[in-house]
């Protein structure tokens, strides 16, 4: 690992290889991938969602031609994802728009150790075991678009109750849940 400080004290790699052999660098589509499911849960809900703690990310400088290392400030699922007022969130963080501007512009990675890449891994593998009773394992792409259906329909059946083609919306969200699943089954019997 190669991890340069410049004068003001910011950490930051010149290249995405310096970070190898202590990080695995994942590239970040989604801020549901600083999410992961707690404990031993398999049911993908809100209620079982934890923030990978303290994971590290990457931020791209283009200008600078720069990695910039963070440390994830362990953001609940309303702050990040939703980006909804509650108790614990007044509904305004520059940190968390700047994230999700670096998302949308392809400039943020997740530097995984070995622990939380194994962590992860089990919990693929754990995530398919539950759904077909057998061994595989869910692909970390596929774990984020079941991710993103179940939250989607999760948040619809809550907020959208008395909205008109209630039942339809939920139907197609359950169709697009159940379609990933059998491209998750036909990946794992190939």
């Amino acid at each position: 690992m190669n991890l340069q400080v410049d004068d003001n004290g910011f950490k930051y790699f010149l290249t995405l290889e310096a970070v190898k052999p202590e990080y695995k660098v994942v590239p970040v589509w989604n801020v549901l991938q600083f999410f992961r499911l707690s404990g031993r849960k398999t049911v993908i809900a809100a209620a079982n969602l934890e923030p990978i703690p303290d994971i590290n990310y990457l931020i791209f400088a283009p200008q600078e031609n720069k990695y910039y290392l963070r440390q994830s400030h362990n953001w609940s699922l309303n702050e990040l994802y939703f980006y909804r007022k509650d108790l614990g969130f007044s509904g305004e963080n520059e940190t968390i728009l700047n994230l999700h501007r670096f998302v949308s512009d392809s400039n943020l990675f997740l530097c995984f150790n070995e622990t939380e890449v194994a962590d992860t891994t089990a919990m693929l593998q754990r995530l398919f075991k539950s759904h077909f009773m057998g061994n595989g394992k869910v692909s970390y792409k596929a774990w984020i678009k079941l991710l993103v259906e179940n939250l989607g329909l999760e948040d619809y059946k809550e907020y959208g109750k008395s909205l008109t083609g209630f039942k339809t919306v939920c139907s197609q969200l359950e169709r697009r849940i159940s379609a990933i699943w059998e491209e998750i089954y036909k990946q794992n019997n190939q």
